[in-house]
């Protein structure tokens, strides 16, 4: 064996022996692997966490429901050591990281990015208890805002009345009831395709990627374009095993996590709602309302009660509210 070969080999056994060795840690989305957070946000994070722990850490990303099929498992998965880490839909699991649903109230959030930046500052006022503080966080975000899709017009909301309506969260099936519609919960993503075919729903709250993902767009004939509450989202860590990880190890998660994190993850969401918007349309036969400031109002008429009742139902809700507010504005003026 010449020269040359030893050193191959050398340098082959000591990658593997650096493989081998490395932590391996499995990360849960239950979207496919091809779709935009999984491969363009997800997948690209692991990689960079691997590269900076020096060969300490392999995270593995598990997606299309690997670990578990259902989005509404995600935080399940964690809590029992099944994945160390997922992306998760708070609004899956009513009751859990409750405070955060305030995302969820209409006209908030503008888009992902302000969103995401004003509830991240809402952690960092140490306004987010409870369930925020029983995992390591790796991003706390919210999508661009939803708005309706339908397969029966809805202009006004006197249009809503009798409908059955789905949301992926608490606070948005909340706005669903005031304006008189029925709200259904327990339909994740992956389900609302066939919902509507089935005539379960007459519509969902939602955005443009994920009526791309999970390929709405066949099934819906409207979309009135107003921004009806956005949906939080997070992605969470297993707390022991974090603790359990070396130094260098956690300082390579902690270098591209939190508020870094929630950042990029919120700007390339709301890159791909915009771009997703132009296919969805493209593709089918969707009639989009765009209410003008009069239209608007009444919205915001009929839906002022879900917000009232928010800040009534949660303990120090005013005070998480006027903060949000605030960060909402900080945000966007500095956007």
């Amino acid at each position: 064996m010449n020269l040359r070969h030893i050193l191959i080999a050398t340098a082959a056994a000591v990658a593997f022996a650096s493989t081998a060795s490395a932590e391996i840690l499995r990360f849960s989305s239950f979207e496919p692997p091809v779709a935009h957070v999984t491969k363009n946000i997800l997948t690209p994070w692991a990689a960079k966490v691997n590269a900076a722990s020096d060969g300490e850490l392999d995270i593995q990303i598990f997606p299309g429901g690997t670990l578990g099929r259902n989005p509404a498992q995600q935080l399940q998965l964690v809590e029992d050591g099944v994945a160390d880490i997922a992306w998760v839909i708070p609004g899956y699991t009513p009751g859990r990281f409750d405070q955060g649903t305030i995302g969820g109230l209409p006209f908030l959030v503008p888009n992902g990015t302000v969103g995401s930046k004003a509830m991240w500052s809402l952690y960092e006022q140490g306004l987010l208890t409870g369930d925020y503080e029983k995992f390591k966080l790796i991003g706390v975000m919210t999508s661009s805002p939803n708005a309706v899709a339908s397969t029966v017009e809805v202009r006004t909301p006197a249009d809503m009345k009798g409908q059955n309506f789905r949301a992926p969260g608490p606070t948005m099936l909340s706005a669903i009831d005031a304006l008189g519609a029925v709200p259904v919960g327990g339909i994740t993503g992956p389900g609302m395709a066939e919902a509507m075919s089935r005539g379960l729903i007459s519509g969902t709250f939602t955005q443009f990627s994920a009526i791309e993902t999970f390929r709405v767009g066949e099934t819906i004939n409207y979309y009135l374009d107003m921004p009806l509450g956005a949906t939080p989202m997070l992605i969470v860590m297993n707390q022991a095993k974090y603790d359990s990880l070396s130094e260098k190890a956690k300082a390579a998660i902690d270098q591209f996590s939190g508020k870094v994190f929630s950042e990029d993850f919120s700007k390339s969401f709301d890159q791909d709602v915009a771009e997703a918007r132009e296919r969805v349309l493209a593709a089918n036969d969707i009639s989009v309302i765009e209410p003008d400031d009069a239209l608007t109002q009444q919205w915001k008429d009929a839906l002022s009660l879900s917000t009232t009742e928010w800040i009534a139902g949660h303990e120090n809700g005013q005070v998480i509210y006027d903060a949000f507010v605030m960060a909402i504005d900080e945000a966007a003026a500095a956007n």
